[in-house]
C-alpha cells in the first residue's frame, strides 16, 4: 500500500508538468517565421538602397571626371556638344551611365569664356536618375588691344 501511495504521488507530480502541445509549437514557429521574414526584408531593402547610393556616387564621379577632363584641355580645344556613355561597376552590378556634354560661349563679342554643362543619367530598377554639373571655363590668353 505504501508503494502504491508513492507511485500515485509521483504520477500526480508528472501530470502537472505537461509539455508543449503541437499547436503551441506551430504558433511559435509561425511567429518566428514572420519575424525572420521581416528582418530579411529589411536587409534586402538596406542592400538595395546601398547599391542605389553607390550608383549615384558613380554618376557624380563620372560627371566630375568629364568636367575635369575638359578643364585640362587648351581653351581652343573645348568645342562641340557630345553624347555617349560610360560603363561603371558598383559591386556586382555593371551599369551604363549616359553622358551629355553641352558647351556654350558666354560672351557674344569676345569669346573668352565658355559654359560647360555635363549631364549624366542612368536607370536602376526601372527608375530614372540624373545628375547635372556646370562650370564656366575662361581663357587665360591676354588680349592684345589695338
Amino acid at each position: 500500500m505504501l508503494v502504491r501511495a508513492l507511485m500515485l504521488r509521483k504520477n500526480r507530480k508528472y501530470l502537472n508538468q505537461r509539455g508543449f502541445t503541437l499547436i503551441e509549437v506551430m504558433v511559435s514557429i509561425i511567429i518566428l517565421m514572420v519575424g525572420l521574414l521581416g528582418m530579411f526584408q529589411a536587409v534586402n531593402l538596406a542592400l538595395d538602397k546601398n547599391l542605389e547610393n553607390q550608383l549615384r556616387e558613380k554618376g557624380i564621379a563620372v560627371a566630375e571626371q568629364q568636367l575635369n577632363n575638359l578643364k585640362g584641355r587648351p581653351f581652343s580645344n573645348i568645342t562641340g556638344d557630345t553624347s555617349g556613355f560610360v560603363s561603371v561597376a558598383s559591386g556586382a552590378v555593371f551599369k551604363n551611365i549616359s553622358v551629355q556634354r553641352i558647351i556654350n560661349d558666354l560672351a557674344t563679342t569676345d569669346s573668352k569664356t565658355k559654359q560647360v554643362s555635363i549631364r549624366v543619367w542612368w536607370n536602376y530598377r526601372g527608375k530614372p536618375y540624373e545628375h547635372q554639373t556646370a562650370s564656366a571655363i575662361g581663357s587665360t590668353e591676354l588680349s592684345t588691344g589695338n
